[in-house]
């Protein structure tokens, strides 16, 4: 299934939460940068004491941190 994206300051988030084995999903983004004719990624994922009961939880708050990183970073 195709991942929703967001732009935020000439990058692309890409949100991949995960299920983990207990059931709960981790929120996990996928920054993509297009530099000098060049494609960059960084994977971005939250503390293992971070989960939620649901998948659409999980990428909201992926899709959140990985602004709050590039926003930081700006």
């Amino acid at each position: 299934m195709a991942e929703e994206t967001t732009e935020r300051r000439g990058r692309t988030i890409e949100p991949q939460s995960y299920q983990s084995n207990g059931g709960q999903w981790r929120p996990k983004a996928i920054l993509v940068t297009h530099e000098g004719g060049s494609v960059r990624t960084l994977p971005l994922v939250a503390h293992v004491d971070i989960t939620f009961a649901t998948e659409r939880e999980a990428k909201a708050y992926a899709v959140e941190m990985a602004k709050n990183w590039i926003d930081e970073r700006s």
